[in-house]
Parts: C-alpha cells; sequence; structure tokens
C-alpha cells in the first residue's frame, strides 16, 4: 500500500514490488516532503525515550524509535532522495553485498529478505536499513516504511551478521498484522504535526 494523500506529499511514493509475498505479506509506505529539519525533537518524546532506555538522535530517527515503544511496530524511514525506481521486497541474491547503517559490510548468501531499488539492496528487511537510503540530519523527504515479515523470514537472520536489533527481536517473535497500518499513521500523524 501506498498513499500519496497527504498533503505534504510533493512527490510520488515510489512503486511498491513485492516478489516475496510469504516472506511478506503486507508492506506499505507514505512519502512526506518539506519536512523542516530546524525543528527539534520535542522534550516530552525525549523524555519518554529516555524512560524507555533510548537516546535521541533527530527528530526522524525519535519518531520511528517512540512509534517502536509506544505500539511495538518497528518502522524504516528512507531518504527519498537516494531510491532510484521502484521499491523492491524480494530475496538476496547470493554474494549481493551492501552497507549497513552501522557501517558494516555483509555479502548475502540469497536467503535473506531484502528491501531494494533499481540500484541494489536498500536494507535488511526487518533488522537494518542501509547507508545509502539513510537519513541524515539534512534530509527532508523521506519515505517512511511499515511491515509484516514474517518471523522465519527474519529468525537467524540477524544472528547470521551479529546484529541485535530492536526490530529484529520483534519480527522475531511476531507483530500484529494489522499494527502496520495504525504505527504507519502515528508516525506520519507526528511527523507532519511536529
Amino acid at each position: 500500500m501506498a498513499n500519496d494523500n497527504d498533503s505534504r506529499c510533493s512527490f510520488a511514493t515510489p512503486t511498491v514490488i513485492i516478489n516475496a509475498t510469504e516472506q511478506c505479506p503486507r508492506y506499505l509506505l507514505q512519502a512526506i516532503s518539506d519536512i523542516d529539519r530546524s525543528v527539534v525533537t520535542p522534550k516530552w518524546l525525549v523524555d519518554r525515550l529516555v524512560q524507555s532506555g533510548l537516546r535521541s538522535h533527530n527528530f526522524l530517527v525519535d519518531v520511528t524509535n517512540y512509534v517502536l515503544m509506544e505500539l511495538g511496530q518497528p518502522l524504516h524511514a528512507f531518504d527519498a532522495d537516494t531510491i532510484k525506481g521502484s521499491i523492491v521486497v524480494r530475496l538476496a541474491k547470493g554474494q549481493e553485498s551492501f552497507i549497513l547503517l552501522n557501517e558494516q559490510t555483509v555479502t548475502l548468501t540469497g536467503d535473506e529478505l531484502v528491501i531494494a531499488d533499481d540500484e541494489g539492496v536498500l536494507a535488511l528487511a526487518g533488522i537494518m536499513g542501509g547507508k545509502r537510503s539513510s537519513v541524515t540530519d539534512s534530509t527532508t523527504n523521506i519515505v517512511l516504511e511499515s511491515a509484516f515479515f514474517s518471523p522465519l523470514a527474519i529468525a537467524a537472520r540477524a544472528r547470521r551478521f551479529g546484529l541485535h536489533t530492536d526490530a529484529s527481536q520483534r519480527f522475531e517473535r511476531g507483530v500484529d498484522f494489522e499494527l502496520p497500518v495504525l504505527a504507519l499513521a502515528r508516525a506520519v500523524n507526528l511527523i507532519t504535526n511536529i
């Protein structure tokens, strides 16, 4: 599902192609443009993150972390200006490699679920995003992801690469199939209203 009806969206949400429906039966995207990055994370939101054991990063990351703590649904924000063509949810190709947000280069074996565009892998689905499409302090246009990834599609993949993220732990245990819709709406509301 992609929604271009939001008044803050001045560019089209990328087309989504799901080639791994068993591993990812629900995948939602929402584009949000012209985000004012001079806005700092409100104190109430920072306080709640700190009370949950998290530290504040930047406004966009803080909102996704807050919704994760509030509702239990992992979200991921891509820098929309770095996405080339369609978003494809697919299994990795053997020996495909990319750089993660933590600067670790991973070489995939072919059984990992990935989010990709026309130029290659953007994220290790349900585990960690890639450096190329990461949100920075200067990002003003994002594509926000909220999905249901099958626990079997995520299980053991994070450990294979020595990664233990909040997202992978939640997806491995299973999230509510209906939660991605609610969490995406909540995050969009926070970003556009703040």
